[in-house]
């Protein structure tokens, strides 16, 4: 009889999630505190420095934590030579950092750009220098190590942060906060994790084969993220871009990023179940559990921004509301194609057919902005993008299917109980009367509302289907069954 295969999903995912949502919790905390000691313009500048750096990190982005995980074997001569690579990618960020930093400055008219890349050009370098024992202990499902280093790397951010913050009533704070962070984290991985690197290049000519592939999806993922970010950033005030800045982020805060720590939970496990019998299933189910999760949380955060915004941001915030409304449900379906089109098709050596869907993403994205800014204002550019990534769903979804041999009609089945039940939860949040109560008060009672309804329709649902056992919802009551048992 054949051995089972061995995984630690819920561990792993369990692990992931307070790892990633430790960190993003505490971003969110620094954000409501920052929001009041700086202004949208501040916020504005730091996106603009942002912007190029992400631009260099997508061009020399190799992927290397996916690619040992797809190692089979537990080589420590592939360990060493990734976080080679590391180094060598973090000063392919760096030096041209330096080199474009006035021309950099100059291009958005800010002369002070010019110390801030010097600054986050260190950053990049220590973080290069991070242990490679983190992404060691994730290939053998042990993500513990990952939580507790993201968990004091981002609490030092934090206090970093609104220490200068406090005192230097300046963008720098965000800067110095960055720095402090990056080499507090860079110790700690040391600290956290026997494994020690060495310099060596074993096995480069493999890691550049992959790499080929990974840095057109990472330049595309890029685009895909930052292509609005920096045009508005070129088109309109410092001011306006910080109102922009915060709106997606906290967009994909609830959404995107959300998913992601399940998505590095999950990865590990997948790579070791795909060669089972019922791998497809495992993967529809996955799916639907993404919708299950992506939808509630980017029409609610939707339904809820004219609330959300001055109890989190504070009033100076209020113009960001139109904007975080639009891009809550333009990161819900951008997240849900980012689940399903990436780093799962990657894991399958699927690679071309991934960047083919980011590019054409791409395409239909680059489109929209240059006939929304030249036809329409800035702010209209949320709607927009909402407009075009539902274009893109139905070819992304087909693509998919066919790639993995699985049944659209089988998969789109298993999302309709979540598109029925967020229907619920939106009407019943528009039928809440108009209560004369703070905004505070009203967000609470919006999300009690719309947590309730959602959570209550999917029980009848599930009870009137005759409670199938192959469902979402059998699999999960099967999950919390069999522990208790």
């Amino acid at each position: 009889m054949t051995e089972p295969v061995k995984t630690n999903t819920l561990v792993s995912i369990v692990w992931s999630i307070l790892s990633k949502w430790s960190s993003k919790l505490i971003g969110m905390v620094s954000t409501i505190v920052l929001a009041r000691l700086l202004t949208p313009a501040d916020f504005g500048i730091i996106a603009m420095a942002t912007i190029v750096v992400a631009l260099l990190e997508s061009m020399t982005q190799a992927g290397l934590n996916i690619y040992i995980l797809r190692y089979k074997e537990h080589d420590e001569r592939v360990f060493n030579a990734a976080w080679t690579v590391g180094i060598i990618q973090a000063f392919f960020v760096a030096i041209p950092l330096v080199i474009a930093a006035p021309w950099i400055a100059q291009f958005y008219s800010q002369p002070v750009l010019t110390e801030v890349i010097y600054c986050l050009a260190l950053v990049r370098i220590i973080q290069g220098l991070n242990n490679f024992g983190v992404f060691v202990a994730q290939k053998q499902l042990n993500f513990k190590v990952d939580f507790v280093l993201t968990l004091w790397t981002r609490l030092i951010y934090l206090a970093a942060t609104i220490g200068f913050a406090w005192y230097l009533q300046s963008f720098w704070a965000l800067v110095f906060g960055q720095l402090v962070s990056a080499f507090a984290g860079c110790l700690l991985s040391y600290y956290l994790h026997p494994y020690r690197p060495k310099l060596t290049l074993y096995n480069w000519r493999d890691m550049l084969k992959y790499s080929k592939s990974t840095v057109p999806l990472s330049l595309g993922r890029y685009i895909n993220n930052q292509a609005d970010v920096a045009v508005v950033g070129r088109v309109a005030s410092a001011e306006f871009l910080g109102l922009y800045h915060i709106a997606v982020n906290l967009a994909g805060l609830f959404t995107k990023e959300l998913l992601m720590p399940v998505i590095r939970g999950l990865i590990p496990n997948l790579s070791v179940l795909r060669d089972t019998p019922n791998f497809k299933d495992v993967l529809i189910t996955t799916f639907a559990a993404a919708v299950y999760v992506f939808l509630p949380v980017g029409v609610g955060l939707s339904l809820v921004a004219e609330d959300f915004v001055p109890v989190v941001l504070g009033e100076q915030w209020l113009a960001a509301i139109p904007m975080l409304a639009w891009f809550s449900l333009y990161a819900m379906v951008g997240g849900m194609l980012m689940f399903f089109s990436e780093q799962f098709l990657v894991m399958m050596e699927k690679e071309a057919l991934s960047n083919g869907l980011m590019w054409l993403r791409n395409a239909i994205l680059l489109s929209t902005i240059g006939i929304t800014l030249v036809y329409y204002e800035p702010a209209t550019l949320p709607k927009a993008l909402f407009i075009s990534v539902m274009l893109v769903l139905p070819i992304i979804l087909v693509s998919i299917s066919r790639a993995l041999e699985l049944s659209l009609v089988t998969l789109l089945l298993s999302w309709w109980p979540a598109l029925i039940a967020v229907t619920v939860m939106a009407l019943a949040i528009w039928q809440l009367p108009a209560f004369s109560l703070p905004h505070f008060a009203l967000l609470l009672i919006k999300v009690a509302v719309g947590a309730g309804s959602y959570v209550a329709c999917l029980i009848l649902l599930y009870i009137i289907r005759g409670k199938p056992s192959h469902s979402l919802e059998g699999a999960l009551l099967g999950k919390v069954m069999a522990r208790f048992r």
